[in-house]
């Protein structure tokens, strides 16, 4: 199944269901009170605006939405809560995970040849829900150098737990989804550093990445959260990213260090993961004659498109904003 949410014309937000070869979302809440009405067999359960309450009702949730998607697959009289894709604003799958989680350096291009310790593991950071908007809405460019895009495969988790091994790892997913990981590069270089002097005569230069991938609006996301059932495998996934009409960045998570069961056995070691936790696995390379710091989103400007063949694409307007530092 392929979740989204979504705003009705009243402006209230509601979870839907892709239909009709994605071209139609699926109104569940509705349909399925619809769908109720018309059985006593169905258990009585409502469904929230937000995914991850959704997430955390566990099979109840899933399997009431079950019962609206077959509905809607037999073209059932579901009433008038069937809306058009296109015309719709789709908002991000999720928008409050208790944690959000991304992969730094995961694609063999720059890992294999990075100076790294004895036994090296995956390296991360976290982001901010701040930083989530849907697949549509403007990402805001700040005045800070170069900014590009990092076209990424989103891990949902579905069933929570604390050191899940590795091979358990996929059972605990919900699902998949696209994501842009908007990094502020040059901020690398010019601010967002300091060189520490030891007692012993010894530097240190630290690197923190609180600001220059968390700005509002550095992660757009969706337009579906889809089900394993349905999604490409995690480790197969094909990406793409344009900028305007230049195609920016191609390449697929098998080229990834680390693969998504490993990823999600290793976070929970540390991290007890909750329903509607997020785990962005990791970019891939940019497209000839494009490099990572000549994709300029800010100077350049138009629309960025993301792309994960089986997820969806997303289409974002981008604003430079002029002193925003």
């Amino acid at each position: 199944m392929k979740f989204c949410r979504f705003k009705r014309n009243q402006g209230d937000i509601a979870i839907g269901l892709a239909c009709h070869d994605d071209r139609s979302i699926a109104d569940v809440a509705a349909i399925y009170e619809t769908l109720k009405r018309g059985s006593g067999s169905l258990p009585d359960y409502r469904f929230p605006a937000s995914l991850k309450s959704m997430i955390e009702d566990g099979d109840v949730a899933l399997g009431a939405a079950r019962a609206v998607h077959t509905a809607v697959s037999e073209n059932r009289d579901t009433g008038e809560h069937i809306v058009a894709f296109e015309g719709t604003h789709i908002l991000a799958p999720i928008d409050d995970p208790q944690k959000f989680f991304a992969i730094a350096i995961n694609r063999h291009g720059g890992w294999d040849t990075a100076i790294k310790p004895d036994n090296p593991h995956t390296t991360y950071f976290t982001k901010l829900a701040s930083c989530i908007v849907g697949p549509s809405d403007t990402v805001r460019i700040p005045d800070v150098g170069q900014v590009g895009p990092e076209i990424e495969l989103a891990i949902i988790i579905g069933r929570g737990g604390h050191d899940i091994p590795e091979d358990q790892a996929l059972d605990h997913v919900f699902g998949y989804a696209v994501h842009n990981d908007i990094t502020a590069h040059e901020m690398r270089k010019t601010t967002e550093w300091i060189c520490m002097q030891r007692a012993d005569g010894s530097q240190e230069q630290l690197t923190y990445p609180g600001r220059y991938k968390n700005f509002d609006t550095f992660s757009p996301m969706g337009p579906w959260l889809v089900t394993p059932d349905e999604a490409p495998h995690p480790d197969r996934a094909v990406m793409d990213a344009w900028l305007n009409e230049d195609h920016v960045q191609h390449g697929t998570t098998a080229e990834h260090v680390f693969h998504a069961a490993h990823l999600i056995s290793y976070l929970s070691r540390a991290h007890a993961l909750k329903p509607g936790d997020i785990i962005s696995t990791g970019t891939v390379g940019p497209v000839a004659p494009w490099t990572m710091a000549t994709i300029d989103l800010g100077k350049i400007g138009g629309t960025m498109r993301s792309s994960i063949e089986g997820l969806g694409s997303m289409a974002n307007p981008i604003e430079f904003v002029p002193g925003l530092k």
